[in-house]
């Protein structure tokens, strides 16, 4: 009998430390994040979507009764890969602060120490998004919204964050996409980086819709920017649509920005298109000063044919000085051409001062010719 209560009594010793474990299982399967620090509420409801997730943090921090701004945060997969730091990288965590309705990620090396750079490349990584949230006149209102890389340490000393975990893309872009219409100009402007940066196939119809729709010709240069930035096929026929369409002459010029930016083929062309034969003398001579960044040898002709057959002298010069651009060993060589040979003494003549801007030994060969009448 002794013997049989003994086993009991193990067989018990043992059930109670198998629940230990499963709870403490359990409990670190909700375990709050390593990289959030500071005053941090996790709101990770299942079955919560994430608008009813940010009314809950909303609720929550009225029964608080603290100040009048709060953030929410949580994780979406980016078309990019988000590196914070750069140089400044290292163990130390970040300040996440609001100072006049704008969140501030700031590095904790120094009380004076503000820096901050990130970058990001390909990647389809999973990445931070923290919303500022202000209560103002009984209702809240998103006010800034910041990227954070997941890799880095961030502290929340002042407004509390309330994390919701990890949310779809789709679900995401449309939260977004609603607090984007009912945003101020500088809110806009922010949110359309961080929509684009959505990876999926939403993004580039968004943008059209924007950059066509009824904003800010400051709203809609940035969200063609940003179009510019995808750089695919079907982003470089909306840009070519806003050159189609567009009779503002600063779009324009952000969309040739935006259009030479383009992996596609096709891109080139149309910037050459653009330069020989678009209506707008301006937006001609900003093609063509985006071809003279270029190397090609479709830019270079494209060049050449704009100096010796354009009948607009300032287009010619404009052709002139993107030539400067390229390399020496194509520049100097095509400008002494132009100086010895082109038919219009304006022309040989800025040919002429570019060259004498290089330091060349070609170009002093050339002055020295000329000098010496030989």
């Amino acid at each position: 009998m002794k013997s049989t209560k003994s086993s009991l009594n193990a067989g018990i010793g043992v059930i109670g430390a198998l629940l230990i474990v499963l709870s403490l299982t359990s409990f670190a399967a909700e375990e709050p994040s390593e990289f959030l620090k500071g005053k941090v509420h996790y709101l990770d409801k299942e079955g919560l979507s994430l608008a009813k997730k940010v009314a809950l943090a909303e609720t929550e921090f009225r029964k608080s009764k603290s100040d009048d701004t709060f953030l929410t945060g949580y994780v979406f997969r980016s078309r990019h890969e988000i590196h914070m730091g750069g140089r400044w990288a290292s163990a130390r965590p970040y300040r996440v602060f609001a100072d006049e309705n704008e969140i501030k990620v700031r590095r904790k090396f120094r009380p004076d120490d503000t820096s901050e750079s990130w970058d990001s490349e390909e990647g389809g990584e999973p990445v931070g998004l923290l919303l500022l949230h202000l209560i103002s006149k009984g209702k809240s209102e998103i006010q800034d919204a910041h990227m954070i890389d997941l890799n880095q340490i961030f502290e929340f000393e002042e407004q509390p964050l309330y994390w919701l975990g990890e949310v779809s893309n789709e679900e995401s872009f449309h939260f977004l996409e609603g607090a984007f219409k009912a945003a101020n100009h500088r809110l806009q402007r922010m949110l359309l980086g961080i929509i684009c940066a959505h990876d999926g196939p939403k993004a580039h119809d968004f943008l059209r819709g924007v950059i066509f729709g009824d904003y800010t010709r400051e709203v809609r240069k940035n969200a063609i920017f940003w179009l510019g930035n995808l750089r695919d096929e079907k982003s470089l026929s909306y840009l070519k649509e806003v050159i189609k369409k567009e009779d503002d002459s600063e779009l324009k010029k952000q969309a040739v920005f935006a259009i030479q930016l383009s992996d596609e083929k096709e891109a080139m062309s149309e910037l050459i298109r653009i330069a020989k034969t678009d209506s707008d003398q301006r937006i001609r001579k900003n093609a063509i000063f985006w071809l003279g960044q270029k190397a090609s040898k479709e830019c270079v002709k494209a060049l050449k044919d704009v100096i010796e057959e354009e009948e607009n002298v300032e287009l010619k010069n404009q052709a002139v000085f993107a030539l400067t651009q390229l390399p020496k060993d194509q520049s100097v060589p095509m400008l002494i051409d132009i100086a010895k040979t082109n038919k219009s003494p304006e022309v040989r003549k800025r040919a002429i001062f570019w060259l004498g801007q290089t330091g060349d030994e070609r170009a002093l060969k050339f002055f020295e010719d000329i000098l010496l009448k030989k």
